[in-house]
Formats: C-alpha cells, structure tokens, sequence
C-alpha cells in the first residue's frame, strides 16, 4: 500500500501500571512540547511517533516499559498537545526538537534508548548521527527507509511516480500545517533518497522489527512479497551494523506492529535495555 509512511504542568494524569503519568508542556525554544513521562531507573526510553501523529501512539507501551525503566513519549511540534514551531516541519528541525527536549527536562541523563516507528526512524537514525554520544541503543519499529521508494522503484518502474501522485492528492486535501508539511518532508527525503546528515550506524545494542506481511492482490509493489523481500533487505542494513543486535521478523501484523503484537516491540525494547545495562555494568 503506498501510504506505508501513513507513526507548565497540566493536570491530565493516565493511569498507568508504574504509577501515575502526567502531561507536561516543555519550552524547546520558542515553543513548547508535550510529553509524558513515567518509570525510574535508567536508560531513559525514548518513544518516537510515526509520520503525522502523537505520542497517543505509545502510550500503552510506555505503560508496559515504564515497569523495567523511565520511558518518556513526547509529540513533534503541531501534533497532539505541542506547539507548532518551526514551519518546515522538516527532520533536521526534529531533532533540534528533540535534543532540546531531552536535555531541559529535570532529571534525565543520557545515554538513550530510542524507539522510532515508521517516518520517526529517519529522526532517530539523524538523532543518533548529530548526536552520537546521547544515544545507547536504538529499537526500530518497521522503519522508513529513505531509499525506500528508489528500491521499489527498481522492481516496478511505475512506482516511484504512483508514490509522488498518491501524496500529491493527499496534500490538495491537507490545509496548510505541521501535517502537510511533514508529508511534503518525507515526499522530498524519497525524491532525494537521502537525508543531510545521515550516516550509517554505529556498534551499539539495536533491535530491528519489520513486516512481512504481503497482499498479492496489492495495486503497488511494497505491497506484494517481492516488495517486501526489498523492505527486509533495507532493514537488514541496518541490523548489519551491529555486533550485538536482533531482527525480528512478523507476517502477523502490517505496518502497526505496536498494535498488531506489542509483544514483539516489548522483546525488542527488553532486548537492547538488557544490553545497554550489560555494557554500562
């Protein structure tokens, strides 16, 4: 399907199996952020959101982890309950963001373990780039690729083309905003097959999950098993860069693996926090 991409104080408490999780707005300069944050101990987890979409997304697995460690899940700037910020919505700009946030809030002390699903894989993979030191260990949840659409392209010419023209008409829908404007970022990033910046990964604990899960009757080839033998491949570059990493494979669940089998995220995550613990000890 070719919108694979399509992851001061209030007082709204969540209930949550570590305790109590509370909504916090933090200044990143010049707008603020919103967050939840729940657990003790470290490595700090941080969750990272799919394209256009709120740390909603991870709050029951930030429920799950904050029982072994803290976990934070924070939304980009103009999703859920952040301000806007920047216009260009672009990746770079989330990481500033991030990197921002991370060190303003009282208390956590890198290293990091991200977890990125989807387009927020691109943010941490350039996190992890800019800012090596701050990063640990790295979960990736059926991550974007951003030579994705060029890969696909080399099984079905077509492709690349049918992906432009399926976000185009998505966008002549979309007023002016953070969403369209991250539409339009990752439209960019796979015409260009690149992200400024980005560098392969470092030897660092790291979990990849990807979907298996293909559709013969697909209208578009990342659908089909052909497709999807291209999507592990591109995942399996990434595993590759690790000495003490796992890739685990699902035909179980689409592109929502956090939804589809949250277990599977659960071992990923539990995998590389053993890890990072081993390597600290």
């Amino acid at each position: 399907m070719l919108a694979r991409f399509i992851a001061i104080v209030l007082t709204a408490g969540v209930a949550g199996t570590a305790g109590a999780q509370t909504h916090a707005l933090i200044d990143v300069g010049g707008h603020r952020l919103d967050y939840v944050r729940a657990g003790s101990r470290a490595p700090v987890i941080v969750f990272e959101t799919g394209l256009a979409d709120s740390l909603n997304t991870w709050l029951p697995m930030l429920r799950s982890v904050s029982r072994y460690t803290t976990a934070i899940a924070y939304s980009r700037a103009g999703f859920g309950r952040s301000e806007s910020g920047a216009p260009d919505h672009s990746v770079p700009n989330a990481v500033a963001d991030l990197h921002e946030l991370l060190h303003r809030i009282a208390s956590l002390r890198p290293p990091f373990i991200l977890v990125a699903r989807s387009y927020g894989s691109l943010i941490a993979r350039l996190y992890v780039s800019t800012y090596p030191s701050d990063v640990a260990g790295l979960v990736l949840v059926d991550g974007a690729h951003e030579q994705q659409v060029q890969r696909f392209g080399a099984l079905d010419s077509t492709y690349p083309a049918a992906f432009r023209a399926y976000f185009d008409s998505v966008l002549a829908q979309l007023p002016p905003g953070p969403e369209a404007a991250e539409i339009r970022e990752t439209v960019r990033i796979q015409a260009a097959g690149s992200v400024a910046g980005l560098r392969p990964l470092p030897d660092i604990p790291l979990a990849v999950i990807t979907s298996m899960k293909s559709d013969e009757t697909a209208r578009s080839v990342n659908g089909t098993a052909r497709g999807h033998e291209v999507w592990r491949s591109l995942h399996d570059e990434w595993f590759r860069r690790s000495r003490n990493g796992m890739h685990i494979v699902t035909t179980r669940s689409g592109h929502g693996i956090q939804d589809d089998e949250p277990g599977l995220v659960l071992e990923a995550i539990r995998f590389v926090l053993d890890r990072v613990r081993t390597r600290g000890g």
